[in-house]
């Protein structure tokens, strides 16, 4: 009650994960969330105050004992604001510019374009950058104090993804695979469906045990540019297609070419016939859409019309070796600090490695790493 359209929408981004149904018609509801005067209801009852100069930082809810709670700021409008920069974000004359040249940006060599990407503020404390996640906790804990335990639809996660973006990548995929295979890992791998052959025994080993997904066409970085949503609904369908028939499997997963993201990707690719998206960080310390750190600053899935948006959790190995410059090993326990992280807030764990940077060479370490995140995600799971 006393919410925008807009706010309501981003209430059911915040309860999707847990089984609990938000309408704005329910004559006989079992709680109230409103934002104004209170009157007399017999039904517990949340409020939401005007005040909306909120930080991020963990304040607790107030319970009168009376069946009322009071939030202390105004979170849903504070994650409205939020989650609107994502949805349309501001793309970087940088980019732009990059991206509307004659020839393809990956056509500059890898280390001089993460080289310009460091000349920007890299803000790489993925801690600082959970404010809607955290709204998603004190709502949460606002639930229990009136007496309803949310439970979650489904137990959290823990995710390997790969993108594959060249022929080389490609070579070193199964690798990566025979490693997960050995801890009995699955794993999700996003292809590109026009830029490079993959041959039957690769798509067959590739796809054993695994979730195939589309990495779109072409790894050109003019996806965000693409402004007509017919185009964006036959590009999307182009490569399902495609790739539906190399490896013979529906293909219902998306991630996109240096997460570009956006609602209208989100909307065609409904359109297009996928049913999850990966495309959204939770945070990148620096994105090269927007040439600064970007996020959606949520640990768990939640869903865009058709869509369900699960976000990258883990910062991707690109931006931790080849724009922080962090070795393979610092890159590794800072992955399982962040791993830890997510878990104390109930989060999903996503993992973003590519066949073609240095880390996918690095095996053993890898088969370390994906060790410690199970037993992170195992153990915090135990634990609940």
């Amino acid at each position: 009650m006393g919410f925008t359209e807009d706010e309501v929408v981003v209430l059911g981004y915040l309860l999707y994960p847990y089984e609990a149904e938000l309408s704005v018609e329910v004559n006989d509801p079992d709680l109230i969330i409103l934002r104004g005067p209170f009157s007399n209801s017999p039904k517990p009852v949340i409020r939401v105050p005007t005040r909306s100069d909120w930080q991020g930082d963990y304040q607790e809810p107030r319970s009168w004992g009376n069946g009322i709670v009071d939030l202390t700021f105004d979170l849903i409008n504070a994650c409205s604001r939020k989650l609107e920069s994502v949805m349309n974000p501001k793309v970087a004359f940088a980019y732009k510019l990059l991206t509307g040249l004659p020839f393809r940006y990956n056509i500059v060599p890898s280390w001089l374009r993460s080289s310009f990407l460091r000349l920007h503020h890299v803000d790489s404390n993925l801690s600082r950058h959970l404010a809607n996640e955290m709204a998603r906790k004190i709502l949460v804990e606002a639930f229990g104090l009136l007496g309803f335990r949310l439970k979650r639809k489904n137990p959290p996660s823990f995710l390997v993804t790969h993108d594959v973006e060249t022929e080389k990548g490609l070579g070193r995929a199964l690798s990566l695979k025979g490693v997960e295979d050995d801890l009995d890992v699955q794993s999700f791998w996003f292809l590109l469906s026009d830029e490079y052959r993959i041959t039957r025994d690769v798509a067959r080993e590739l796809a054993d045990g695994s979730i195939i997904g589309s990495h779109d066409r072409k790894h050109d970085g003019r996806l965000i540019c693409v402004r007509g949503h017919d185009e964006l609904v036959s590009r999307f369908t182009a490569s399902r297609l495609r790739l539906e028939g190399i490896f013979e499997r529906g293909v219902e997963c998306f991630r996109s070419p240096l997460l570009q993201f956006s609602e209208r990707i989100v909307a065609a690719l409904s359109e297009a016939g996928y049913q999850f998206d990966f495309s959204l960080p939770c945070w990148e310390p620096v994105h090269p859409l927007t040439m600064k750190g970007f996020g959606v600053e949520l640990l768990q899935a939640f869903k865009i019309g058709g869509v369900t948006e699960t976000p990258l959790t883990l910062f991707q190995d690109h931006q931790l070796l080849n724009v922080i410059g962090m070795s393979a090993h610092e890159a590794t326990r800072l992955w399982i600090e962040e791993a830890k992280l997510i878990r104390s807030f109930d989060g999903d764990i996503v993992l973003l490695i590519h066949p073609d940077y240095s880390f996918s060479r690095e095996l053993q370490l890898y088969r370390e790493l994906l060790a410690s995140l199970l037993e992170v995600h195992i153990g915090a799971s135990r634990n609940e």
